[in-house]
């Protein structure tokens, strides 16, 4: 009996023996490497406050996204093409598994056994995503979670980076193309101003309008002047048809009328005119055209009076004869109507010259009033399109000037802690496995026991 539990106890060390050997040489530890990143909620800024920085509207999508981004294939790979990472064990000799081994499957890519062996979280209510990558060496764990940290900062920064050269340089083509359209324009309105002979064509054109608008009053005078003329010429053919009776003394002795003067006639009508002209014009008292007109007013007035008063002298110079003369059109000391139909004619047909003078420069002003009328507006267009390009230049420029103090504003994704991993590893089975492999060993041996017993051996 003793024999047989000899020989049961050499069996129970003997199997926990290999079990534990087998345990503590195949089992290996494994260490886990820790690292933090920081997604700050506010991106800082020097001193222009832009829609590039300030608060992260969807900061929770932003931190998940930061996530997708760090486990993304296009990361893991660079990580991956990294020396140091291939020189790992990790990356030579790729642990396989009882069940793959059984299989005969091959190891899993190392882009996939990456993205498995990685783990990447958001830690609740703070701004900390913790990268975790656990393995039986704790060396080669520092080194891929270093390397990761590395790729993902270098790979957001240059999408950062690409974003914002793009936006640059498109700023800096349209501060360029702006600057050379409004130079352009710049030298169109030159060219205008040079051609128009001012800086200000508002105040040239007013005074060539108001030029216009005498040239057309003194054009309307002279027409009513050629209807009053046509008139008399009329009146004075009809006087020379009739037959003139003789008259006597007293009748000789009646003083004329100063209507019957052509001079006095002249001026009255050109007083007539002004005054009729003055009142059919709706413009102000305190116009200028008003103002010249009244003064033309008062001296064709004066003239007026002038030419009275030379006939009232004519008048009382006169030879005084009582003897009845009779008055014939051809005497000299009567009315010679044909003579004065003669001077009217002659006056008709020189107003009627002046008249024709007077359309083809009012023609001729009028169209150069519709050129420089028509350049004018070609400037004040130019001016006003260089003003709204002026303006969107120094929108453009004030924008250039805040990227460039905000190009080199700290990024709101830091590195807070690299890869630690701690001298005591993270799961170490082989101490649960090797008691467990004892107790199922105890177990073998009392249940060998006991049938032995039952048999009659022990």
């Amino acid at each position: 009996m003793i024999r047989q539990l000899v020989l049961l106890f050499l069996v129970f060390v003997l199997v926990a023996a290999l079990a534990s050997a087998a345990i503590w040489t195949q089992v290996i530890p494994e260490y886990r490497a820790s690292a933090e990143v920081r997604v700050r909620p506010v991106i800082p800024y020097l001193v222009f406050q832009t829609e590039d920085n300030g608060m992260i509207p969807l900061y929770e999508s932003f931190v998940n996204t930061q996530v997708s981004v760090m486990r993304s294939v296009t990361v893991l790979q660079c990580v991956l093409d990294q020396p140091e990472v291939r020189d790992t064990q990790w990356y030579k000799k790729p642990l396989v598994s009882l069940v793959q081994h059984l299989r005969g499957k091959p190891p899993a890519p190392p882009v996939e056994r990456l993205r498995n062996s990685l783990s990447i979280r958001p830690r609740p209510k703070t701004e900390i995503i913790d990268v975790v990558l656990t393995d039986s060496n704790p060396e080669d764990a520092r080194i891929i979670v270093d390397a990761v940290l590395d790729q993902y900062m270098q790979y957001i920064g240059e999408r950062s980076d690409e974003t914002k050269d793009h936006l640059y340089r498109q700023l800096v083509e349209q501060y360029k193309s702006l600057d050379n359209e409004i130079k352009g324009q710049e030298l169109i309105s030159a060219e205008l101003r040079k051609s128009l002979g001012t800086d200000t064509p508002q105040e040239l054109i007013s005074g060539m309008r108001l030029r216009l608008e005498d040239t057309k009053a003194r054009l309307s005078e002279l027409r009513t002047s050629i209807n009053v003329l046509e008139w008399e010429s009329k009146q004075a053919v009809t006087r020379d048809r009739n037959d003139v009776p003789v008259a006597s003394a007293s009748e000789m002795e009646k003083k004329p009328e100063y209507y019957e003067d052509s001079d006095w006639r002249a001026l009255d009508r050109n007083v007539r005119t002004i005054q009729h002209n003055i009142a059919a014009n709706e413009l102000e008292p305190n116009n200028p055209e008003i103002i010249r007109a009244t003064k033309d007013m008062e001296f064709a007035k004066e003239l007026l009076r002038l030419r009275e008063d030379q006939l009232d002298k004519q008048w009382r110079d006169r030879p005084k004869n009582t003897s009845e003369v009779p008055i014939n059109i051809t005497d000299t000391g009567g009315p010679d109507y044909e003579a004065e139909s003669g001077n009217l004619e002659l006056r008709l047909a020189r107003i009627k010259y002046e008249e024709q003078l007077l359309v083809a420069d009012f023609r001729e002003k009028q169209a150069e009033f519709q050129e420089l009328f028509e350049s004018a507006q070609l400037l004040e267009k130019e001016n006003n399109a260089v003003q709204r390009k002026r303006e969107l230049f120094g929108a453009v420029r004030q924008r250039l000037d805040q990227k460039n103090m905000e190009r080199n504003v700290p990024a709101p994704i830091e590195v807070l802690t690299r890869a630690f991993v701690p001298s005591e590893p993270h799961r170490d089975r082989r101490i649960l496995y090797t008691a467990i492999v004892l107790v199922l060993d105890s177990l073998g041996i009392t249940l060998s026991g006991w049938l032995l017993h039952r048999r009659g051996f022990l």
